[in-house]
């Protein structure tokens, strides 16, 4: 069974946020806070939402349905997203990897998001 209060707490914990901290973030109260991490109350899909965000994760794993966290692209630039789009594609590939390092691919591809990022 999906504990929704121990993964918030864990996420929380992970970011060294206090309960008021989270709540201030959130615009909840602390006791709110409180009462979704020992699973009393439910927040609303706003604040799941919000939560979401806050954490970089998508509202399947907050419910429980998937286990994996998600990356926020919303703040990137259009050539930043299709670098990281292209480095997903490229690295995502098995059969790409080498045993002595990087391809020449990957390499061009991580040349180019040093480039880009310090920009």
């Amino acid at each position: 069974m999906h504990d929704f209060g121990e993964l918030l707490k864990h996420l929380r914990k992970e970011r060294d946020y206090t309960q008021a901290q989270l709540a201030e973030k959130l615009g909840k109260s602390k006791s709110a806070i409180c009462r979704y991490e020992n699973n009393q109350k439910l927040p609303s899909l706003e604040t799941l939402i919000d939560i979401s965000n806050l954490f970089n994760t998508s509202l399947d794993y907050l419910v429980g349905i998937e286990k994996k966290e998600s990356i926020s692209t919303n703040d990137l630039s259009a050539r930043q997203f299709d670098i990281i789009k292209t480095l997903l594609t490229e690295f995502h590939d098995k059969k790409k990897y080498r045993r002595n390092g990087l391809t020449k691919c990957q390499l061009e591809i991580m040349n180019e998001i040093i480039i880009e990022f310090m920009n």
